[in-house]
């Protein structure tokens, strides 16, 4: 059985304990999970530098460099703020928790946590829509090859018969 979800549950309940753990007082325990979600995206849960009071949460998508065309790294930016660090060596994208340092709104911290790769795309989406609400005709499509064998075609229509529409295709492969 496959787990679809729009969040990472491994991440989300990883951070919980962390977080629940410190708050508890309870001396900080080692984290070393590296896993892949459904679709081949690869996700590292460490402690950097062996530093069992801050916990790394970093993601690799195959696609990235196709997002960051369409505003992902300032989207990070402003979802993630200060978390949001240089991604250590293998991955696109790397968020830096401290045990020492916990956020008075832990739950929503982790949520987006778990949201990461949600988030990564939501640029496209919100470019995209941008542009329809804007009425923008003749924008570039915008192309994400997701898998080796899969992409995502987005194209917003501006003055359209249907004016609220953002066309998404998926182009899936099936095997």
């Amino acid at each position: 059985m496959i787990l679809l979800e729009i969040n990472n549950r491994i991440i989300e309940e990883t951070l919980t304990l962390k977080f629940e753990s410190a708050s508890n007082g309870n001396k900080p325990e080692a984290v070393e999970v590296t896993f892949a979600d459904f679709d081949g995206v690869l996700y590292h849960i460490s402690n950097p530098n062996g530093d069992k009071t801050k916990v790394m949460v970093s993601i690799s998508l195959k696609f990235y460099k196709e997002l960051q065309e369409h505003g992902t790294d300032e989207l990070l930016k402003r979802v993630y703020g200060n978390f949001l660090v240089p991604p250590e060596s293998g991955y696109n994208v790397s968020l830096l928790y401290d045990l020492d340092s916990l956020p008075a709104n832990k739950e929503e911290v982790v949520h987006q946590a778990g949201m990461l790769k949600r988030n990564c795309f939501a640029s496209v989406f919100e470019k995209y829509f941008k542009f329809q609400e804007e009425g923008r005709e003749g924008e570039k499509r915008a192309v994400v090859h997701y898998r080796d064998d899969d992409s995502f075609t987005f194209k917003a229509f501006g003055r359209c018969p249907y004016p609220e529409r953002l066309t998404t295709c998926f182009h899936v492969t099936m095997k």
